[in-house]
């Protein structure tokens, strides 16, 4: 896995690509894979929605953005 910034994370998702997700704390083998074809949602409104469910003090503030090599 490579980790890539917020700002790829959104051109993949605008161009409909595959990439992963996960709170900054936790293990990149535990990420969610993310397809923009199944989301009928927003990248802003998908990024908000996971961070109120799955980003708290223990597994991280924001959510860090992987693709696979």
């Amino acid at each position: 896995m490579k980790k890539i910034n917020k700002t790829t994370a959104r051109k993949l998702f605008n161009e409909g690509k595959t990439f992963f997700m996960v709170a900054c704390n936790m293990r990149v083998e535990s990420a969610y894979e993310i397809d923009p074809a199944k989301a009928d949602c927003t990248f802003d409104q998908l990024i908000n929605t996971f961070k109120y469910y799955n980003c708290n003090s223990v597994a991280g503030r924001y959510p860090s953005f992987y693709i696979s090599d």
